[in-house]
C-alpha cells in the first residue's frame, strides 16, 4: 500500500547518507540510485568503501537518515 510513496521518498533523497536494515543486513552508505524495485547504496562501512550494495525495496525493514 505504501510502496509507491516509499520509492518516491527514497528517490527524493539521492546522494543522502542512509542506514538501511533488512532481516539479515545492516547497510550504511549513500543512496546512489533508486528504481521501483531496488535501491543501490554506495557502502561506506569502513571495510570495503566504494562498493555498491543492491537492496530490494520489499526487503527493507527500516531506513534512517542520520
Amino acid at each position: 500500500m505504501y510502496k509507491p510513496y516509499f520509492y518516491q521518498e527514497l528517490s527524493n533523497r539521492l546522494e543522502s547518507r542512509v542506514e538501511i536494515a533488512t532481516d539479515t543486513n545492516f547497510i550504511v552508505g549513500f543512496i546512489t540510485r533508486v528504481t521501483p524495485e531496488l535501491v543501490m547504496i554506495d557502502v561506506t562501512d569502513g571495510y570495503d568503501t566504494g562498493s555498491d550494495q543492491y537492496v530490494f525495496i520489499d526487503a527493507i525493514n527500516y531506513v534512517r537518515f542520520p
